[in-house]
């Protein structure tokens, strides 16, 4: 490297840029900037790397040179910010959760009635996903009307914050959280495999995409509430598990003035 040292800094830094060209032509539903500011963060985390390697390889000779300091100052601000974030990340991976142990969540319920309650959710979302009008499971919404008890229903998009241009094919909850008493469920993770048409388009293919939701079994209208982090694009159960639980046990909880879902303050909201 020592020959050719600049060269390859430089080759670094143009293959960057064109790849990030690349994604700009191929852009599909808006998702060619994601990809320019990753390939941008990679190539200045390399970049930055490399320069220095560069420049304690023959410290006397290259701390002249005044390429050597544009590169290294050009990739300097985003490498260091990245590789700041990507320790912060990976400590936060290797916490367990991030919620003080004061406010930790340590409700106890009957493994029986938990793998009930989660069977009743899922056929819930089950049921309220459908499009148009969906038909309320009696216990929720149990209407009297000349002489005869019928369920209710109610508009899809009233019923439930799901998207409705994947196709649905499973719906699993991951996990439940429980009032105080362990009797009434408060909030979960959700994970729904789909058919995205729109993703590796024309062909479409399988994902597994996570919510948090809230629950509220005295709403006639809405029992269930789709919370604002959702995790998507994954390949599998496992991985999405794994995401899902990463931020709502733990990095929401680094937001300022929000808590984890195993959080009681949460939970009593």
């Amino acid at each position: 490297m020592k020959e050719h040292g600049i060269k390859v800094l430089c080759g670094i830094l143009a293959f960057g840029i064109l790849i990030s060209i690349f994604h700009i032509i191929n852009d599909q539903g808006g998702s060619g900037l994601g990809n320019v500011i990753d390939t941008f963060t990679i190539t200045s985390i390399i970049l930055f790397l490399s320069t220095l390697i560069y420049i304690f390889s023959s410290f006397k000779e290259n701390i002249k040179k005044i390429s050597v300091w544009f590169l290294l100052i050009l990739s300097c601000p985003l490498a260091v910010m990245s590789l700041t974030h990507l320790t912060k990340e990976y400590s936060l991976e290797l916490t367990e959760t991030t919620t003080p142990k004061e406010f930790l969540y340590n409700v106890k319920v009957d493994p029986n009635i938990y793998n009930r309650d989660k069977l009743k959710i899922e056929k819930l979302i089950d049921s309220l996903i459908n499009l148009k009008t969906v038909e309320r499971p009696a216990e929720l919404a149990l209407r009297y009307f000349n002489g005869q008890n019928y369920n209710d229903t109610i508009e899809r998009d009233w019923a439930i914050d799901l998207p409705k241009n994947v196709e649905y094919q499973e719906i699993i909850i991951d996990t439940l959280f429980y009032s105080k008493n362990g009797k009434d469920i408060i909030a979960g993770l959700l994970i729904n495999k789909v058919f995205n048409e729109y993703k590796d388009y024309p062909k479409g293919r399988i994902e597994y995409v996570g919510k948090g939701f809230k629950f509220d079994k005295d709403d006639d209208f809405k029992p269930i509430k789709m919370l604002k982090y959702s995790v998507t694009g994954h390949d599998n159960y496992k991985t999405c598990s794994e995401r899902l639980r990463y931020y709502y046990l733990k990095k929401i909880g680094t937001y300022e003035n929000e808590y984890n879902m195993n959080d009681n303050r949460f939970l009593k909201q």
